[in-house]
């Protein structure tokens, strides 16, 4: 419940996590949304695809089944036998007898045969095979007589026509297909042949379908051309009069929208979704129609939307976690801001602590406060300007002052300086100022030098009396007073406090400070000198390090040594060392100098500081002058050493690589005259490389060596002889004569310095595999 309160405290927090977790979620849901959206979609087109195969299907088999039919209808149609039952006038009983067998043998013949019934339009007669046609006295017979002479329904012929035979409900037994001699629709003045195809036979094959194309268990109608459907499944034909009205409203609705021959609309019927798939049949004047589940059909998509909704619940959780994480990190910032903030902002109860609530968000705590030092530095009056004055001119100048001027001053104006106590001043000042200075902006400057005035200034004044005040810009100035009241309290808690001040403002404004603390002095008016005792106690960092907190006890051997130079026999060994290039030498007595360093007072340190990097600039100067190669060290760098850094241990460890850049920037003599002959050796062969006379002994004679021993000093050198190298030289330039310029070969031999040519081809042949004819047609040509 706490942690709750505090986030619940975190306004902005909240607006910022909320706003994160939010389009978190709504990504996720938008994209769960989508995607199973896609896949009902994708399900959807692939089953409409596979419902259009099965009823291209189906019409093809009913199609089938018409030529089956109408074969065999031609066939009876063309019996003799049966042809006097078709048409004679008076029907002789044993023609009857006859025709009655023809009639019995096709139907035992074709299973598909329900019954065949003819009518005689010359006696208007009907006859039939059927037993309840001969034996229910006459019914059947009044039945087909009634179907086959409706007026208002003209029935086609060679096509199978729904006809209910037998059954009361009105729902389809058989499918009635008519043969006459003409092709117009039937009517009383012709003979016919009634075939009773069974209506098992014909939705047989479309049961078939409907088991092999889906494992739904869609159902399939056949809507005739009055748009009466009849179905495979008599009983739900009979019980589904609604559903088929539902589905019919359906299908013409969309027939009317989309005027296509076959097509899918999805709706409702009986309050459950399913999918209608529907193809004309042109040939009948039928509508094949089929009826799946919709529910069905989507249950692989509504599983894998239920695992989609599972994985966005267990991402949302991550992603939440995420938001979380983001959200502290985003609100860091305004965090450390905030403790800044509260840390400075006084208890309305006077306990000292920061109120941790507050009206509107984090930025209006934020801007409140802003406004609230705002008006605090607009409210400070000019008492308290001419306080600071005063405080900054006691420091400086106290000795300008009376006692009893400086005394009616101190009550004058409430300033907390004891003037009946001890008194102690602390400088603080800010470690690589000089790198400070650079990088801060002037008004980042006053809010640095306004935080640790008052920050320093609270955080003493909990244990002493005390004013603080900014001097320069560059170091803040603390006096402490020990208070008349307690004659208990002394000063040995400064130290503590200083260090927690020091702590302070380095985890908020990660500045690092030094600290000179003076001597406690008895009387007020040696201010300004307890301020510069505590400013040169503060110039001590230089051998304790940054982050110092320097008393006098502990520079007093420092203040007490009289030794102001650093002996001459270190610098004579130092110098001579750096001459020699001993390394080691000169970083051993380099580390005697520092040694000595540490215990000088500090202008004294400075000053030998300065004479000693003066005295390895002269040396490296010297060494320099006297050498051929250039020595590549920076020597000035040496000479500002006291004002780049501010520790003896930088200063020493930058004099240290200075004298390791100068040692190894030596090489013994003789390595210098011998790089200095090579060079000249190979400067005169470029020079004269066209003289025939050029020689090993030409070239020792000019620069004053023997022969010899310009031979092996070159070979050791280069791996390679003088007479190689300059046939070398000599044939780079014959290459590019030959490439640039229309000199003849001869003419070319003789300008780099051959006198016999056989001798200038085979080493040219040698050099580059081809003779300098060869080579000048080859270049040419490429």
């Amino acid at each position: 419940m706490k942690g709750f309160g505090i986030y619940k405290s975190k306004k902005y927090l909240q607006r910022v996590l909320i706003s994160i977790m939010l389009s978190m979620v709504i990504v996720l849901i938008a994209l769960t949304l989508v995607n199973t959206y896609v896949l009902e979609q994708s399900v959807r087109r692939n089953q409409e695809q596979s419902n259009l195969k099965v009823l291209s299907q189906i019409q093809y088999n009913l199609s089938y089944m018409n030529e089956i039919i109408s074969h065999l209808s031609n066939y009876v149609n063309k019996d003799n036998q049966i042809a006097a039952m078709l048409f004679d006038q008076k029907l002789p009983k044993m023609d009857w007898i006859r025709g009655y067998s023809r009639l019995s043998s096709y139907l035992d013949s074709s299973s598909f045969l329900h019954s065949i019934a003819v009518y005689n339009h010359t006696q208007n007669e009907i006859y039939a095979t059927s037993t309840a046609f001969l034996l229910d006295g006459g019914i059947t017979k009044a039945k087909i007589r009634s179907w086959l002479f409706d007026p208002n329904k003209p029935h086609s012929t060679s096509r199978l026509i729904p006809v209910s035979l037998e059954r009361e409900d009105g729902q389809i037994d058989v499918f009635a297909y008519l043969v006459t001699n003409s092709l117009k629709p039937f009517s009383r003045s012709e003979s016919a042949i009634i075939l009773y195809i069974k209506s098992d036979w014909v939705f047989n094959s479309l049961k078939k379908m409907d088991a092999v194309s889906s494992q739904e268990g869609g159902e399939i109608y056949i809507a005739d051309q009055d748009g009466q459907l009849y179905s495979s499944d008599l009983k739900q034909a009979s019980a589904g009069v609604t559903e088929k009205e539902q589905i019919k409203q359906l299908i013409a609705k969309d027939k009317a929208a989309s005027n296509k021959a076959s097509g899918f609309v999805v709706g409702q019927i009986n309050g459950q979704r399913n999918l209608i798939s529907y193809m004309d049949d042109g040939v009948r004047n039928w509508t094949i129609i089929y009826v799946q589940s919709y529910d069905k059909l989507m249950k692989d998509v509504r599983e894998t939307r239920i695992k989609s909704i599972v994985i966005a619940v267990v991402f949302l959780l991550i992603a939440i976690g995420i938001s979380i994480w983001l959200s502290y990190k985003l609100y860091t910032p305004i965090e450390r801001m905030l403790r800044r903030i509260r840390l400075q902002q006084p208890d309305k109860q006077g306990g000292g602590q920061a109120q941790t609530t507050y009206e509107g968000d984090e930025f209006h705590l934020m801007s409140d406060n802003y406004m609230r030092l705002s008006h605090k530095l607009q409210e400070i009056s000019s008492e308290q300007i001419v306080n600071k004055y005063y405080l900054r001119k006691f420091l400086t100048d106290s000795s300008l002052f009376t006692h009893h001027d400086m005394l009616e001053l101190i009550q004058k104006h409430g300033l907390q300086i004891s003037v009946s106590d001890e008194i102690v001043v602390c400088v603080l000042r800010i470690d690589n100022y000089a790198s400070f200075d650079q990088s801060t902006t002037g008004t980042a400057k006053k809010m640095y030098s306004f935080a640790i005035v008052n920050i320093a200034h609270e955080m003493m004044s909990r244990s002493y009396p005390c004013e603080a005040v900014e001097v320069r810009g560059d170091h803040v100035v603390l006096i402490v007073s020990r208070g008349v009241e307690d004659e208990k309290v002394h000063f040995g808690q400064v130290v503590p406090l200083i260090s927690e001040i020091q702590q302070t403002i380095e985890h908020y404004y990660n500045l690092s400070l030094s600290c000179g603390v003076s001597d406690p002095f008895q009387q007020f008016p040696y201010i300004s000198t307890a301020y510069n005792q505590a400013q040169q106690l503060c110039m001590y960092k230089i051998i304790v390090g940054n982050k110092a907190i320097i008393t006098s006890d502990q520079v007093q051997p420092n203040l007490t040594n009289k030794q102001t130079v650093i002996p001459d026999i270190i610098e004579r060994r130092l110098t001579e060392a750096l001459k020699k290039g001993q390394m080691s030498e000169a970083g051993s007595e380099l580390e005697k100098a520092f040694t000595l360093l540490a215990r000088f007072q500090y202008d004294d340190m400075l000053r030998a500081l300065s004479n000693l990097a003066w005295a390895m600039k002269n040396a490296a100067v010297e060494i320099a002058n006297n050498r051929l190669i250039k020595l590549d060290v920076d020597l000035e760098y040496a000479t500002h050493l006291t004002e780049e850094k501010e520790s003896l241990e930088e200063m020493y460890i930058t004099l240290l690589s200075l004298c390791a850049k100068i040692c190894e920037g030596q090489r013994p003599a003789s390595m210098e005259r011998n790089d200095m002959i090579l060079e000249t050796i190979k400067e005169l062969i470029e020079q004269k490389y066209a003289d025939i006379n050029l020689s090993q002994q030409s070239i020792a004679s000019t620069v004053k060596l023997t022969s010899a021993y310009i031979g092996k000093l070159f070979k050791d050198s280069t791996g390679v002889s003088i007479t190689e190298y300059m046939n070398d030289v000599r044939l780079r330039h014959a290459q590019q004569l030959l490439e640039n310029d229309d000199y003849t070969v001869i003419e070319i031999m003789e300008k780099c310095g051959y006198a016999n040519p056989s001798y200038f081809f085979r080493l040219f042949k040698g050099k580059f595999g081809s003779t300098p004819k060869e080579y000048r047609m080859k270049k040419s040509i490429s």
